[in-house]
């Protein structure tokens, strides 16, 4: 053990939330966090609720610094650190919420996001012979852990990791709001016939040179196929292998599972658009890579990566309504897909869209990229700092 560290009980520096709060007397509304609301620790969304209306779970009431931890399924992380909570933030029984008395609350929401923590959660979860691997929230009361017995040290090593993860929520951030305006943009040239230099004129209620046809006529559409099982690796032999929408980011998917195999293929920038349930959800291909039987990779004849991902975007209505068919699941086939109706624009059009728009895009991957290496950083840094092979200057 590192000099200055301790061994302590986790039950000693804490408080565990276990009550349930008579909500009705309480509030009216609630802004509701239930575990769904957490994607691998991330928050993704608040509930604001009628009381009368929140699910009979909705008990827990959190403040700032509290971490709330699902009990069930601790290898899905639905995690998180309660930050800026209005007075009726109220989270879901299915989280034990414990609020830091001993310890700095930053540093212990990133001790318990540890692998090695997660790990050993899930451990003791799969052994219970409950109907979904669960832990009694009283584990945490037992759960040794050695830390720094300074509270300025353990401040220290948090804002470290605070100061990763604020600049990778900054670029995600940012990559929300471009996305946003490119797509406002394309609604504009394309849907609202708000171009420049349009003068209004339609003929057959479209501009003058655009025209109704097929996505067959514009794009170029590889089906995916899957390579022999055998032939998967994790260890980067041969080629990124992307079987379905499985690895779907924001924008791009996670590499994961390589193939030495390959098939069929799509190019760095095409855009890879699931065709089975659910079908038209989108990302674009980080780099050459082989698709397998759950994919699609689509792009336009000419090249406009810009403009594929947005007009592919605008068809969301057209792919839902693939979702029936199939004997089990939803799906589109080759024909099907090349077939759909679509406003093909004139190209001098399409061109200064991919013109005005490339940079937005270029600065997404951009971003992208530096999320993913900061991502790396902080992930290898956490367990140094956490288990004092790292030490943090004064």
């Amino acid at each position: 053990m590192p000099e200055n560290w301790k061994t302590y009980k986790l039950g000693d520096l804490i408080e565990i939330n276990k009550r349930s709060i008579n909500r009705d007397f309480l509030f009216e509304e609630i802004e509701y966090i239930d575990t769904s609301s957490i994607t691998e620790n991330k928050l993704t969304d608040v509930q604001r609720l009628k009381t009368a209306d929140a699910p009979s779970r909705a008990k827990r009431l959190v403040k700032n610094n509290d971490i709330i931890y699902s009990t069930v399924r601790p290898i899905q992380r639905h995690y998180g650190f309660i930050k800026n909570a209005k007075p009726n933030t109220v989270v879901s029984t299915g989280f034990v919420v414990l609020t830091p008395k001993a310890i700095y609350p930053k540093f212990l929401y990133y001790y318990l996001s540890r692998n090695e923590i997660v790990g050993f959660l899930n451990g003791i979860a799969e052994s219970n012979t409950t109907t979904f691997p669960a832990f009694n929230a009283s584990l945490f009361d037992r759960l040794e852990i050695e830390i720094p017995e300074s509270i300025e040290e353990q401040r220290r090593i948090a804002e470290i990791l605070s100061a990763l993860d604020e600049k990778i929520e900054l670029n995600l951030e940012m990559n929300r709001t471009l996305e946003r305006i490119a797509q406002a943009t394309f609604k504009h040239w394309f849907v609202d016939f708000q171009f420049p230099g349009f003068n209004g004129e339609l003929v057959d209620g479209l501009p003058k040179g655009w025209r109704i046809g097929r996505l067959a006529d514009e794009f170029n559409i590889t089906m995916g196929q899957s390579p022999p099982g055998t032939s998967y690796n994790h260890s980067g032999q041969g080629i990124i292998f992307f079987q379905g929408r499985t690895d779907f980011g924001f924008r791009f998917p996670t590499e994961r599972i390589y193939t030495t195999a390959p098939t069929r293929f799509a190019k760095k920038f095409d855009t890879l658009v699931s065709v089975r349930a659910p079908v038209g959800d989108m990302n674009i291909a980080v780099n050459d890579c082989c698709i397998g039987r759950g994919l699609s990779a689509v792009i336009h004849k000419k090249g406009y990566a810009s403009y594929t991902y947005y007009l592919l975007n605008s068809l969301e209505n057209i792919f839902k309504g693939f979702e029936g068919e199939g004997t089990v699941f939803g799906s589109i086939n080759k024909t099907n897909f090349e077939n759909i109706e679509m406003t093909i624009a004139d190209d001098e059009i399409v061109s200064k869209f991919e013109d005005a728009i490339k940079p937005i895009d270029d600065r997404i991957y951009t971003n992208s990229i530096e999320v993913k290496i900061l991502t790396q950083i902080r992930d290898s840094l956490l367990p140094k700092l956490m288990s004092g092979k790292i030490r943090v200057a004064e």
